[in-house]
């Protein structure tokens, strides 16, 4: 079974599309941000530590930034609330027929959910991203589906229009690991 990477999926999609212009949301380290083959390569993190083109939160880049991009990655903070803000946000700078890919849809134990506040380390962390992955389907007009590699990568497609997705929970507050385990239609999983 072939098994990718994050920046696996990214760069398959600069490739098949011919994007341009990438822009990453949390860096850390810059392991996807360096592996990533783009033409315009831009990254934000607030930590100064951080490889990151601007040292800003995700909020504050997205209030003076005046460029578009073809492809946006998102792996900042792992809280529901900023990850669908910072979703909302990259639509906003995003090119027509762009796509926007969320890392860490997909928790494999409810440990690995819990708040960012919670989190101490020392395992595999991929915060409550899933319930905004699952909130945005149910108010985006596009393709969306998360590919099961990597911990999840939730991919938003805005070049196939579709009706959001119906059934789904309207408040991400309410989703609990339990609604996740026992519903895994809502992430639309591929391979």
């Amino acid at each position: 079974m072939m098994t990718m990477t994050r920046y696996d999926i990214i760069n398959r999609f600069i490739s098949q599309r011919g994007y341009l212009s990438f822009l990453e949301i949390g860096t850390a380290r810059g392991e996807a941000f360096h592996a990533v083959r783009c033409e315009r390569k831009v990254s934000v993190d607030p930590d100064p530590r951080t490889p990151a083109t601007f040292h800003l939160t995700s909020d504050n880049f997205f209030l003076t930034c005046n460029e578009m991009f073809d492809i946006v990655f998102i792996d900042g903070l792992h809280e529901c609330n900023q990850v669908y803000r910072d979703v909302m946000n990259s639509l906003g700078v995003l090119n027509p027929s762009g796509m926007i890919v969320m890392h860490d849809c997909h928790p494999t134990t409810e440990r690995m959910q819990e708040y960012v506040e919670n989190f101490t380390g020392g395992y595999e962390w991929t915060g409550d991203v899933w319930k905004a992955f699952v909130y945005a389907r149910s108010t985006l007009p596009y393709e969306m589906y998360v590919l099961d590699y990597d911990w999840g990568c939730g991919i938003i497609d805005t070049s196939i229009i579709r009706k959001p997705a119906t059934g789904l929970p309207d408040c991400m507050d309410s989703m609990t690991y339990a609604d996740f385990v026992a519903h895994p239609e809502w992430m639309n999983f591929r391979r």
